[in-house]
């Protein structure tokens, strides 16, 4: 009778190949960009394979209503059971898959010449993310190309204890990490995840993808590590502005008067394969940011970080086979990791609520459409208010089912009303019911920013409310015709049947007066023949006895 409004989702069905440099340059024929997601989307990135295996689902957090049977619908038809007889070592789960499915078009005018076109989030990341209960805190390591990012993070997982979480890397000038990367890691101290990104580096010798990789980096980080290698320069700083950028290119702005939703604060500048052995971070920290002798826009970009950051510097040594550059790796990944889950992490939110894994999945789906379509920079302003309708409509649907089962336990939906109670009665029930629906339901949404989107909640309750409150007002008086009619027939059926008691009761009076009438007659009768009876024997016994004495 309702309609249900559910949260927008979008679903790509992508063939999982396996995305290196060598087969994009055998690909001859150019694809295009009308062409079907499932046949041309890729998931581009260099995660180590795996055998392929149910992702581990938790059952309550953001699967749909019916997550259990669709989890183990979709885990017998993908992952069949395999052969009892056969033997096989059992492998775990990826770690790391990649979060964005890219697909490749060939250039016009080159043929050599590839550019990256964001599809969405893989089926795989949906999956994982769809599984992870809120809080949600994202790191983000961003940065030069060939800087050490992948390793770095790989590290950085195992000491949060996730031994399976390797970021692929490898020695070279052919990048590893297209796109970005994700891995999962349960957060040590607290409740809810941490999510792990390793985003394709700047300065690769295609800079397509950066755009949109920057972009959701500047959305989605909780903390930011920007990588150079060698020696953290100015030059290196162009990573932070560009993120910079494209966050505040996407404010959830909409006037003045409202509060805009800014990028974290939180950045690690980290200078991989130092050369800098023996300075200290804090000095490295002041040389770079110091604006002395630095023109006018270098001091400008310097300036800015300072205000608007709380900057951390961290140096790696070359990682080698050497236990004493091993040790120290090691030792300042530990001291990075510590400083990751300290309580200045703060999770992430949209529309001004704790975003769990569903709703990282909607917020990069929207703003990679918007790139997607042909946009050149995210906008922030009309994904938040599209999260926040879908939430706010979420939340009204939710309150309505469990609306909808308190009329069911008391009677008072219109399939189970008969009639026979008072209407006023079924309302101010319903009525009571709907108040505490409210209360919940507006202390969601009260809390979601902005404001205009969310009111999307209360006219879904408005509507489903009023026509269900019409469905009981018809569906009682139609039920009162039904028992009107019947008690008529009723009245008449008891009337006959009283009619006929009453006959029967008088006959059977008259009956019992006719038996107790015989029963005297009789019983009189008895009474005069033995009275006269003995007279007659009185009256013989006298005659003999007078006869015998004459």
């Amino acid at each position: 009778m309702f309609q249900r409004l559910t949260t927008r989702k979008s679903t790509l069905t992508i063939r999982n190949v396996s995305p290196s440099p060598e087969r994009e340059r055998e690909k001859d024929q150019p694809s295009e960009l009308a062409a079907t997601p499932a046949q041309e989307s890729t998931p581009l990135s260099t995660a180590p394979p795996s055998p392929r295996s149910p992702p581990s689902l938790t059952p309550a957090s953001f699967l749909p209503s019916n997550s259990a049977a669709t989890a183990s619908m979709l885990a017998s038809l993908l992952f069949p059971k395999p052969d009892p007889n056969e033997s096989r070592t059992p492998s775990p789960s990826p770690s790391v898959v990649p979060l964005i499915a890219i697909q490749t078009v060939k250039g016009a005018s080159d043929a050599d010449a590839t550019r990256y076109v964001p599809m969405g989030v893989t089926p795989e990341a949906a999956c994982i993310l769809s599984a992870l209960s809120g809080p949600v805190s994202i790191a983000v390591f961003a940065g030069f190309g060939r800087s050490g990012k992948s390793l770095t993070a790989s590290r950085l997982a195992r000491h949060l204890g996730v031994e399976s979480a390797l970021f692929t890397s490898k020695p070279g000038n052919i990048p590893c990490t297209h796109g970005i990367d994700m891995a999962v890691v349960k957060h040590p101290h607290g409740r809810g995840h941490i999510l792990l990104l390793d985003c394709e580096g700047a300065a690769n010798h295609n800079q397509s993808a950066i755009p949109f990789v920057m972009g959701l980096a500047a959305r989605l980080a909780s903390k930011i590590y920007v990588f150079e290698r060698g020696c953290f320069t100015t030059a290196g700083l162009e990573s932070v502005m560009q993120i910079v950028n494209m966050g505040l290119a996407t404010m959830a702005v909409q006037d003045e008067n409202e509060t805009s939703q800014d990028i974290t604060r939180s950045l690690t500048l980290i200078e991989n394969m130092t050369i800098n052995k023996g300075i200290p971070t804090s000095h490295l920290l002041d040389d770079l940011l110091s604006p002395r002798d630095g023109d006018e826009m270098s001091n400008r970009v310097k300036r800015f970080i300072r205000d608007h950051f709380d900057v951390q510097f961290e140096k790696l040594p070359f990682f080698a086979n050497e236990m004493a550059a091993d040790a120290e790796f090691t030792e300042v990944c530990q001291r990075i990791s510590s400083q990751l889950v300290d309580g200045t992490l703060k999770p992430l939110e949209v529309g001004g609520v704790p975003a769990d894994g569903s709703i990282i999945v909607q917020l990069c789906n929207e703003l990679l459409a918007q790139i997607r379509d042909g946009g050149s920079r995210f906008n922030m302003v009309s994904a938040t208010e599209s999260l926040v309708s879908n939430m706010a409509t979420e939340a009204a649907n939710t309150v309505w089912a469990g609306f909808i089962m308190r009329a069911r336990n008391s009677n008072n939906t219109p399939q189970q009303i008969n009639g026979r109670k008072h209407l006023r009665t079924i309302l101010r029930e319903l009525e009571g019911f709907a108040n505490m629906a409210l209360i919940d339901l507006e202390t969601f949404t009260c809390r979601l920013v902005p404001q205009e989107p969310a009111s999307i909640a209360r006219i879904i309750w408005d509507r489903n409310f009023d026509a269900f409150m019409e469905d009981v007002r018809a569906a009682h008086a139609a039920r009162s015709t039904d028992v009107q009619k019947t008690t008529v027939w009723a009245v008449r059926m008891n009337h006959v049947v009283v009619d006929m008691v009453e006959q029967f009761v008088e006959a059977a009076r008259q009956l019992v007066r006719l038996a107790r009438f015989g029963s005297m007659l009789v019983m009189l009768t008895n009474y005069y023949f033995w009275k006269h009876g003995v007279h007659l024997i009185k009256n013989f016994a006298n005659g003999v006895i007078a006869e015998m004495v004459d």
